[in-house]
Order: structure tokens, then C-alpha cells, then sequence
């Protein structure tokens, strides 16, 4: 075991080691380049602005690339800095050039980080008044220099550090008062720029800590600076950026200040950084900033010291602590009881700390995380500086946080600042106790909240708390308590809501496993590896950690009942009803592992909390319920056992009970009763696929009862639940001899429903059960049933709209064909197949419209699947129905939907084509077997996206020229390349018309003059059908455009041109519908270019429509009637002589003029274009 243990970890290793290196960079490889640009500044800062606005962006994205790995530049950044620094120190370089490398300097600020920055810049004192004098000659209102400003400030910070009295650069006697000091000008810049509305807001702050804590500026002026602090801060004319500039100035001071010097206005400062003004609508920026300066202020109260009292061990480094664990390095950890140092009884502390201590209290119960952060941090801190027993009463303030009656906030407050307590040894050994179970509560804490829930950043501050305990105790201090946060932690990994929190668990996990060593379970190291490695990504898909990932776990005997308790203390009432259902399967996966817990502690549970008020309790109980039972009813079958042996007498009464009691108490009813509706129809489900002894019980009519009313139910689920559970229970409990009479009542009851539906929903729930009917009773009712269904399909004005319910109808006899698969060729005759096949075929032709679309589409989609489950069913079973002719019918009209317009409905079509050519038995009767094969092979289809339009197009369209197949294809083709979307008429028309180019390139006009035959003939069977004419329209222009019809054109013995031309006429002639007449429009244009009388057609039907009633269409026709004649006007009958002044009018004249101001103008274009001109037809009486 030890071997492979071994094994494991170096495998782990190795596997771990470059994780996460794959986009490092190594070495700042761009530096040259980085200098070539600093020497062009000079070049490109008279440049245009875009030269100059690219250059920069240049610089920051090279730079920006190792804002990650900021460290990678460090070893040119003295040279960079350098380069700039050359440029604003020359006088000669102009102010917008230095402005230009102040922007640039920005930029490795940014990158690296002022505090590193600083360090690198100059700090002669010769820079000082040069820098001094710049900074003051800028304006702190112009937004265009800030970065300048915002470096000089820095770069002052680091000079102002110079070792020598400040009044030696004064230049001037200290009695001539009217001129300012350098500290006076410094001073004045601090407060200027402390208070302006950008980032020079933050090194003004830090100007004043480095200035201001000066032995020879503090004497002077830190009280004075305090005062100003104060008033400003305080007063009601201040902004937030004056609060937060004034507050920043006094958080850094206390940060980099002497202890000795700031101690005199300590008091001072807690009374005034308490006041409720900086409490009260400040902004999260501000309080982040309170509390610091509150932290801070403790910490000056109390002197530096390194608490003897706190934990200590001798490694603090978490992997070596982890290693520790594992046995691979020696322990070295010094505990805290065998060496201890002298208390320190002669502290005092101030009264003033338990205000601190209150106020950073307060503060974790803050409702922004950045404040509760910045809290907890000072509660570590100031602690580490009190005596034990004063140590002690703080972390009993922060458990209290952790009570059912503060809000979420506190509770992760109090987390992060137990995690600061544990990582600096200041929570001892004995808290641990009480410490833990809030941990524990922690880890789990989900809380609803309106519509949704609070709690991942408590569970992940918990998830922190346990880091800082594996890091900060020794092996032997954390073993009571291992086993207890293992198992929460595995319960978070598997069963938490959100994604990352079940991510971060398992990372936790692999830290604490060290700790579970020393318990003897030496397993616990490999599995946990294996488990860190296996379920990583595994548990970021919630269904998969809810179902899967708990089941390995509790492999692990310890580990099961906290799952199963968890499931059911936290996730059966859990307010996402998703949630509720995943536990109950949950809970079926878990049974096996602990069958007895589930029948003597669970079950008995559940049944409690199906007594209560609350909906989503009693809801998550009754799926638990029946997911439990049908579980142990697959225990029972495995054993050889019956389910009443494993399940009480009273498990099953109340079982029995169940839905008549919900009954009784009316929890069917309103809101609650859909919830109820879709458990109880689950409950039925997996009490019928149990087997309980209930078949003699009036239950069982009840049960039926119940899914028959939700059969007429709106909500699809609760239909759906029902429709799945009614086969089940029937096939259960009705398949007796003595239920036989019942079987008819059935039928007849789901027959007059499906008839006599007055709305589409009743209709679709019972013909969705018509379809769901065991064997047993469908067959000697199967031609009362097919038929009732069949009648259910047909169009009548009632059910115009009703595409859903036929649709179902649909489904239903889909359902019932697979159901009578062994009864093909007995009673379920030939007969029969074919009025369902006539029935899928008419589906095909279902293009309902209403607001939401082409809702014919889930008819045709229904009428797709069952054309290709009943087919292959019959050619398995009695292949002599499948005549050749209704093949052709079958694979035509499903190559028709493989080339229309919605993807969905083109890649099912696609599969369900594909899957005829190659099944096994094969399918008979497919005409052009062979050529169909080659078209679709097999290698390449088994791999095809049926989705991509780019990918199944090409195929489908070589169908046309076979055929049986060429109408159909064209008629789709047709409505694919005349559609409105742009990727849907870009493939389909490519396609297309690389193909007819093919083939008249090979076969000549003959397979041209075949195509155009039968697009004639859709044309004239879709006479005044909108649905073809309008995308026929546009796919004729297409067509013309294409040049395709070259041929056909040139032929003058071909009548298809004029044949077309008359269709159009006649289809526009009375036409309302303004887009159709636009689409017209286009195509008749496109005649123009053929001469003849064909082209005096055209005009004339153009010169019709100069004069429409509507103005949109009379200036739309001029526009293109224009076009067409600056392409094709040489071509057309016009008189070249005539062309131009034709032209002339057409542009010049308003066509939104009154058709009578129009009239003159269109009839002298008539005259010029050598046609007829149009006469007004008289009304008929």
C-alpha cells in the first residue's frame, strides 16, 4: 500500500508541476524595442495626435503584457526610468515632450507598481527645486497632465527623504516672512492635490507620509495638518473626493509614522475618525479607509511586541506543513506547551483600544466585503498586540457575529477575521471547540433572499478559515476535529450552488489531507489525490458532483451519512426547486450505500416534512420520497427480496396515504398545488416502478385520478410528469385480468377529451396519454385510438393555430408505432401504417404562422421523427409496405426540410435522411440508391455538424438532379435562397448555383430547361401561397443575377422566360402587401435586359407602378427601374437616342408628388421608351 501511495504522489507531481506555465513569459525580450521608442519622443511629439495616440498605445500594450509577471522588468527598469528621466531634466525639450514622458512613465507605474517605482527614481538634491518649481507651475485642473502631475508627486516623495534640514533650501533669512518656505510650498501641494477628483488624489497622500513624519516638518506642522485634516473632513461643503483624499493623508501618516510622535493625537484622532459622518452614505472607498485609519490608531496605543502567548510552531510554510503530515519531512513544530515565554503582566492598555476593538467589530458586520476584509485584517493586527486574556475576549466579540440573528455580512466578517486570528497563532488550541462548529455552519450557510439566496462568500471565507487552520496548527491539535471538516468540506464540494465554491473546496481538501494522516487513514492521502486530480472539473457541472462525484465519495463509510444528512437537513426545503429535485436523485444514488439510515432515519423524516407549511419543504420531501423507495426497490429485486420486507408496516401506510392526505388538505390548489401536482406525479412514478402491494387498494384510482387532472394542466412540466408516470402506473397496477373493464373507460375517457377539447391545451395532454397507453391496452383499441388521433391532426377553423397540439397527436402516434413493434404484421396491420404514414406526410406540409413564428415547424419536426421510426421499424418488420413510390414520398418531402430555412428543422432532417442509407436492415425502395450513397459517405457523414448550412447544403443539392427528388429539393431551395437571413441565403444560393453551373457546364441546356420546368411548376401550384411567391420572387433575381439562364434566355424557342413573366403579373396584379411589390419589382427588372416583347411586358407592368397609389412603391420603382437601365439599358428595346432623357426623368422627377402631378411624366416615359401607355380601368358597378 505504501508503494503505491509513493507511486501516486510522484505521478501527482509530476502530472502538477507545469500546471499553469503555459502562457509565462520568461525574460522582458522587448527592452530594445521599449528604448527605440523613448528616443523617438522627440521625433513624434510634433506629430499628428493619431501618431502620437498609436506610439503610446504601443508602448502600454508591450508593457501591459507583463502586468502579471511585473517582475520580469526589473532588470532594465533603472534604465528605463532613466531615459525619461534624461528628457525632463533637459531644459531644452519643450513642456509637451516632457508632458509625453511623464504619460510613458505612467505607464511603468502602472505595470510595476508605484512602491517599486519609487525606489528606482532619482533622489539628488539637485532634483529637488527643479521638480519643486515643475509641479507647482501645473495646473491641478487639467485633465490632459494629470500623469504628469501624479509622477512628480511621487518622485518629490522619494526626494523629500533627503537628509538634510528643509530650511537649508529655503534660500532666504527666516525673518522675511512674506516669502514661503519649501516646507510651506510642499505643505500647500500636499494640500492641493489631497483633494482633487483624480489619482494624484492617492500620491498626495503619500507625499504627506513621507513628508510630514520629517523631524524637522512634524514639530511644525503634523498638528497643524491634523487640524486641517479634521475641519475639512468634517465640514458639509466636502465632497467625497475631499473625504477620501483627507482620510488617505492620515492612513498613511499612521502607516509610515513614528509611534512616539503620533501617540499625543491619537485620541484625538479616534474621536474624530468615530464620527457617523464618514459612516453614513460614504461609499465602500471611504469606510475601507475608516477602518484602516481605526486599526492604526490601536496599533499606536499599543507598542510593538510579538504576543508570547500566541500558537506557535516551528513551520509556517503550508507545504511543508502538508509534508509534515504526510511523514516525507521531519516535524519540527514546536508546540506552544513546551516552550512557553513570560507573560508580560506589567501591560497596560489604553481604554481607548476597546473602542478600536468595538469600532473594527462594527466593521465586520459592514455591507461591503472590502470594508469586512479591511476589519478583519485589523482585528489580526491589533490583537497580536494585546495580553491573552483581553486576546481572548476579542475572538469572543467575533463569534458572536456568528448568530441566526445577524446577516450575512457579519457571518463573513466574522470568517475572515477568524482566518486572520488562525494564520497569526493568535486563536489557541483551547477556542477550537467553539470555533469549529461555526466554521462548519459556515461552510454551508445558504440563506434565501427574495428570489434567489446569499451565502457563497460566507462559504468561501469559511473555505479561507480552514486554509489558515491547515497552515497554522500542528497535526496533533486539528485531529478531533479533521474528520468533521473533511466531511463538511466534501459535502461543499459535491452539493454547493455555485460553481466556484465546490472548485475551491476541493483545493481545501487537498490541504487538509495531511491532517487525516494522523487519524491512521492512510488511504485518505492517494484517494484524496486521486480525487483532487479526477473531480477538479468534474465538480464545476453541478448535475455531475450532485450525482456522480457523491457516490465515489462515499466509498469512504465515513463520509456517507454526512452527505445524506446534509441532503437532508439543508437541501430538501432549499428554496431552488432544481436544487430539491437534484437532491432527491441524490438521495436515490446515496441508498445503496446506507439502506438501513434511509429506511429507519430518512424515510421517516421525510414524511415529517410533508406535514408542514412550507411548499418547498413538503415538495422536496415527496420526490425524496419516491427516489428513496424505487431505490430500495432495486435493493430488494438484487436480493431477491420483496420491497415490504425492507419498508415498515408504517413507511407503507403512510405511503398509501400520501396523496389522499394532500388531497384532503387541499395542497393541490393554487399556486403551491403546481409544485405539488409535478412531485406527486413523480412519486407515482417511482412508487408504480417500485412495485408496492397497493394493487388492491383504492390508492391506486386516486393515483390515476391525479395524473389524469394533470394532464389538462398549462404548465408543460407538470403535463410532461404526468405523461411519464401514467404508462408506468398502468403497466403496474392495471395489467390484471380484473382491471380489463377499466382498460376501455380509460380510452374512451383520453378519446372524448382528445375530441372535445375546447382548448389546446387539454387536447395535447390527452393525446400525449393516448400515446403513453401500455401494450396491453392499445391493442384491441388501436383503430379507435389511431383513428381519434388521426382525426386529431386535421385542420379545421377551430384549430387553425393549434400546431402544438397536432403535433403531439403526432407524437402520440409516433409512440404508439414503437410501442406495436412486436405486432407489426398481426394487429398492427398494413392498414394501419399507412394512414399513419399519410398522416406524417400532410405534417410535412404544416407551416403555421402566428406572433411567435413558424410554429408548423414543431409539426414537421414531430412528423420528421416519426417518418424515420416507423420506416425503420417496417423494414425490419413487413418491408413490403414500403412501395417504392411512398419512399419517394418519405425521402423527398424529408430532403425538403433538409434544405428550408430553420437550422433546427434542417439538422434533424439531415440525420433522419442520413440514417436511411445506411441502416441495418437496409431500407428498401430507395430510389437512386447508389447515387444517394456516393453523395452521403458514410466516413464523412458519421462526422458531419448537421447544423453548419455550409456543411449540408452542398450535399442536398446534388439531390436535384435525381428525379424523384428535384421538386421537392427545389421547392426548399427555393424558400432557403429567397429568406431574409444573410448566412442562410449566402450557403443555400452558393450552393446552388455552383451546382447549376455544373451542371450545365456537363449536361448542357437540357438539365437547365428540366430545373426551370419545375420551378414553373412550383410557381404555378403556389399560386397567391405568400409563404413561396415572396422568397420565389427574390430567388428569381438571385437566379437572373447568377447568370444561370444565359442559356435559356438566348434560346428564343424556349417559353420559360415569358411563362415566369406572366406568373409575376399575375401575382402582383392587385397586391396590397408593399414588400411583395418592392420584391416584384426587382424581378420584373431583371426582364428588361431581354428584348422583344418581353421587355415591353416588363415596362409596361413598370409604367403601371410608376403611378401606384402608394408613394413608397412609386419611388422604389423608379430607383430600381434606374439601375436596371444604367446596367441593361443598351440591352432593353429603348432607343439608345431616348435612354439618357428616359434616365434624366426617372432622377429628376419627386415621385412622392400626387398621382395626378406623376400621371403626365409617366406617360411621356412611356412615349420615350416606345410602349404602350397604361389606361385606367373603369370601376365595375
Amino acid at each position: 500500500m505504501s508503494v503505491n501511495v509513493k507511486q501516486s504522489n510522484n505521478e501527482s507531481q509530476k502530472e502538477e508541476e507545469p500546471f499553469g506555465l503555459g502562457c509565462a513569459l520568461e525574460y522582458f525580450s522587448e527592452y530594445e524595442e521599449i528604448f527605440k521608442m523613448i528616443d523617438n519622443l522627440k521625433i513624434i511629439v510634433n506629430a499628428e495626435r493619431s501618431v502620437v495616440e498609436k506610439a503610446h498605445e504601443k508602448f502600454s500594450f508591450i508593457l501591459s503584457q507583463y502586468i502579471e509577471q511585473p517582475h520580469l522588468i526589473d532588470s532594465q527598469i533603472d534604465n528605463l526610468l532613466q531615459k525619461m528621466i534624461d528628457i525632463v531634466r533637459n531644459n531644452n525639450n519643450s513642456i509637451e515632450l516632457k508632458h509625453l514622458a511623464f504619460q510613458y512613465m505612467f505607464v511603468v507605474v502602472n505595470v510595476r507598481g508605484y512602491k517599486v517605482i519609487i525606489r528606482h527614481l532619482p533622489h539628488e538634491v539637485a532634483d529637488f527645486e527643479p521638480v519643486l518649481q515643475l509641479l507647482e507651475s501645473q495646473n491641478p485642473d487639467d485633465p490632459e497632465t494629470w500623469t504628469t502631475r501624479y509622477i512628480l508627486l511621487l518622485w518629490l516623495s522619494i526626494i523629500v527623504m533627503i537628509p538634510f534640514h528643509m530650511s537649508r533650501f529655503d534660500g532666504f533669512d527666516e525673518k522675511e516672512t512674506e516669502r514661503k518656505t519649501v516646507m510651506t510650498r510642499i505643505l500647500d501641494i500636499i494640500k492641493i492635490y489631497a483633494i482633487v477628483p483624480d489619482k494624484c488624489r492617492d500620491a498626495a497622500a503619500y507625499l504627506s507620509s513621507k513628508f510630514i513624519t520629517r523631524n524637522d516638518v512634524k514639530e511644525k506642522h503634523l498638528s497643524q495638518f491634523f487640524d486641517w485634516v479634521i475641519d475639512l473632513s468634517l465640514s458639509k461643503e466636502s465632497n467625497v473626493f475631499v473625504k477620501y483624499g483627507t482620510l488617505a493623508c492620515i492612513a498613511t501618516i499612521l502607516k509610515h509614522g513614528k509611534r512616539e510622535d503620533l501617540l499625543p493625537y491619537t485620541r484625538r484622532l479616534l474621536e474624530w475618525i468615530v464620527n457617523d459622518e464618514f459612516k453614513n452614505n460614504s461609499g465602500s472607498n471611504i469606510q475601507k479607509l475608516v477602518y484602516k485609519i481605526v486599526q492604526r490608531i490601536g496599533l499606536t496605543f499599543l507598542p510593538p511586541r510579538v504576543a508570547a502567548w500566541r500558537y506557535r510552531r516551528g513551520n509556517r510554510s503550508l507545504a511543508a506543513n502538508l509534508s509534515a503530515g504526510d511523514g516525507s519531512v521531519p516535524n519540527t513544530s514546536i508546540n506552544n506547551t513546551e516552550v512557553e515565554e513570560p507573560e508580560e503582566n506589567d501591560l497596560e492598555v489604553p481604554d481607548e483600544v476597546e473602542e478600536v476593538i468595538d469600532q473594527l467589530i462594527h466593521g465586520l458586520r459592514s455591507f461591503d466585503s472590502i470594508v469586512r476584509w479591511t476589519a478583519a485584517k485589523g482585528i489580526g493586527r491589533v490583537t497580536g498586540r494585546l495580553p491573552k486574556d483581553l486576546a481572548d475576549e476579542v475572538v469572543g466579540s467575533v463569534l458572536e457575529l456568528f448568530s441566526p440573528r445577524e446577516l450575512d455580512g457579519a457571518w463573513h466578517g466574522g470568517c475572515l477575521s477568524l482566518a486572520e486570528l488562525g494564520r497569526r497563532g493568535l486563536l489557541l488550541p483551547e477556542r477550537l471547540p467553539q470555533v469549529v462548529p461555526v466554521v462548519l455552519k459556515a461552510l454551508v450557510y445558504d440563506e434565501p433572499r427574495g428570489y434567489s439566496s446569499v451565502g457563497s462568500h460566507i462559504r468561501d471565507a469559511a473555505c479561507y478559515v480552514c486554509w489558515s487552520f491547515a497552515r497554522a496548527y500542528d497535526t496533533n491539535v486539528l485531529t478531533p476535529y479533521v474528520k468533521n471538516i473533511a466531511s463538511t468540506l466534501l459535502i461543499t464540494t459535491c452539493f454547493d450552488k455555485e460553481v466556484f465554491s465546490r472548485i475551491l473546496t476541493v483545493e481545501e481538501l487537498h490541504r487538509q489531507r495531511s491532517k487525516k494522516m494522523s487519524v491512521g487513514k492512510a488511504r485518505f492521502h492517494m484517494e484524496l489525490t486521486y480525487l483532487r486530480r479526477q473531480i477538479f472539473f468534474s465538480v464545476s457541472v453541478r448535475n455531475h458532483a450532485y450525482l456522480n462525484v457523491s457516490v465515489y465519495i462515499t466509498q469512504f463509510e465515513e463520509y456517507t451519512l454526512p452527505l445524506i444528512d446534509h441532503l437532508l437537513t439543508r437541501k430538501i426545503d432549499h428554496w431552488d426547486s432544481g436544487i430539491r429535485e437534484l437532491t432527491a436523485k441524490a438521495l436515490h444514488n446515496l441508498t445503496p450505500k446506507a439502506p438501513e439510515y434511509m429506511v429507519n432515519t430518512v424515510l421517516p423524516a421525510l414524511f415529517e416534512k410533508t406535514n408542514t407549511i412550507d411548499l418547498n419543504s413538503r415538495h422536496g420531501a415527496v420526490v425524496a420520497i419516491g427516489e428513496i423507495i424505487y431505490a430500495l426497490s432495486k435493493i430488494a429485486k438484487e436480493s431477491n427480496t420483496k420491497i415490504e420486507l425492507l419498508l415498515t408496516e408504517e413507511l407503507l401506510e403512510k405511503t398509501k396515504k400520501l396523496i389522499p392526505y394532500f388531497r384532503e388538505r387541499l395542497y393541490f390548489r393554487g399556486l403551491g398545488g403546481e409544485l405539488m401536482k409535478q412531485a406527486c406525479s413523480n412519486f407515482i412514478e417511482n412508487c408504480s416502478l417500485a412495485s408496492l402491494p397497493f394493487h388492491q387498494d383504492d390508492v391506486i384510482g386516486d393515483w390515476l385520478q391525479l395524473l389524469n387532472e394533470c394532464l389538462s394542466y398549462e404548465v408543460v412540466n407538470i403535463r410532461t410528469s404526468a405523461i411519464n408516470a401514467l404508462p408506468v402506473l398502468l403497466q403496474e397496477y392495471y395489467s390484471k385480468n380484473d382491471k380489463i373493464a377499466d382498460h376501455s373507460e380509460i380510452v374512451k375517457k383520453y378519446v372524448s377529451e382528445l375530441l372535445s377539447a375546447t382548448n389546446q391545451v387539454n387536447r395535447m395532454g390527452h393525446a400525449l396519454a393516448l400515446g403513453a397507453l401500455p401494450k396491453f391496452i392499445l391493442q384491441p383499441n388501436l383503430d379507435y385510438i389511431i383513428i381519434s388521433l388521426i382525426e386529431s391532426t386535421l385542420i379545421t377553423p377551430v384549430t387553425l393555430k393549434w400546431a402544438e397540439s397536432r403535433r403531439d397527436s403526432v407524437k402520440a402516434l409516433t409512440s404508439i408505432s414503437a410501442t406495436m413493434a412486436g405486432e407489426i404484421g398481426k394487429d398492427f396491420t398494413k392498414h394501419h401504417a399507412l394512414k399513419i404514414y399519410h398522416t406524417f406526410l400532410e405534417g410535412l406540409n404544416d407551416y403555421t404562422q402566428d406572433k411567435r413564428g413558424d410554429i408548423g415547424a414543431w409539426m414537421r419536426e414531430a412528423s420528421v421523427t416519426g417518418l424515420q421510426i416507423l420506416t425503420l421499424l417496417l423494414s425490419e418488420h413487413l418491408p413490403d409496405v414500403l412501395t417504392q413510390d411512398l419512399m419517394n414520398k418519405i425521402l423527398s418531402g424529408i430532403a425538403q426540410q433538409a434544405v428550408e430555412k430553420i437550422d433546427r428543422t434542417r439538422a434533424l432532417a439531415g440525420r433522419v435522411f442520413y440514417s436511411f442509407i445506411y441502416n441495418n436492415p437496409r431500407v428498401p425502395n430507395i430510389a437512386h440508391y447508389d447515387e444517394i450513397s456516393q453523395i452521403f459517405p458514410k466516413a464523412e457523414c458519421d462526422i458531419l455538424n448537421w447544423n453548419s448550412a455550409s456543411a449540408t447544403f452542398p450535399k442536398f443539392v446534388e439531390l436535384i438532379k435525381l428525379p424523384p427528388y428535384t421538386y421537392n429539393v427545389m421547392l426548399g431551395m427555393i424558400c432557403s435562397v429567397g429568406g431574409l437571413t444573410e448566412t442562410l441565403v449566402k450557403n443555400s444560393s452558393s450552393s446552388l448555383f455552383t451546382y447549376l453551373k455544373s451542371e450545365i457546364k456537363s449536361k448542357g441546356v437540357t438539365e437547365i430547361q428540366r430545373i426551370c420546368d419545375i420551378i414553373y411548376k412550383i410557381f404555378i401550384d403556389h399560386q397567391k401561397v405568400d409563404r413561396i411567391t415572396v422568397p420565389m420572387f427574390r430567388f428569381l433575381d438571385k437566379l437572373f443575377d447568377s447568370g444561370c439562364l444565359n442559356l435559356i434566355i438566348e434560346d428564343a424557342n424556349l417559353d420559360f422566360i415569358k411563362k415566369i413573366l406572366k406568373l409575376i403579373q399575375m401575382e402582383i396584379a392587385g397586391c396590397k402587401d408593399i414588400y411583395k411589390l418592392i420584391d416584384g419589382i426587382n424581378i420584373l427588372c431583371q426582364f428588361i435586359q431581354i428584348k422583344g416583347e418581353i421587355c415591353d411586358i416588363a415596362l409596361v407592368q413598370l409604367s403601371i407602378l410608376l403611378c401606384h397609389r402608394q408613394s413608397y412603391v412609386r419611388r422604389s420603382t423608379s430607383t430600381k427601374l434606374y439601375e436596371s437601365l444604367l446596367v441593361n439599358g443598351d440591352n432593353s428595346n429603348i432607343k439608345s437616342d431616348n435612354l439618357d432623357e428616359v434616365m434624366h426623368i426617372l432622377s429628376s422627377t419627386n415621385w412622392e408628388d400626387p398621382v395626378e402631378v406623376i400621371r403626365p411624366v409617366r406617360n411621356q416615359l412611356c412615349q420615350l421608351m416606345g410602349i404602350r401607355v397604361p389606361v385606367l380601368g373603369k370601376k365595375k358597378p
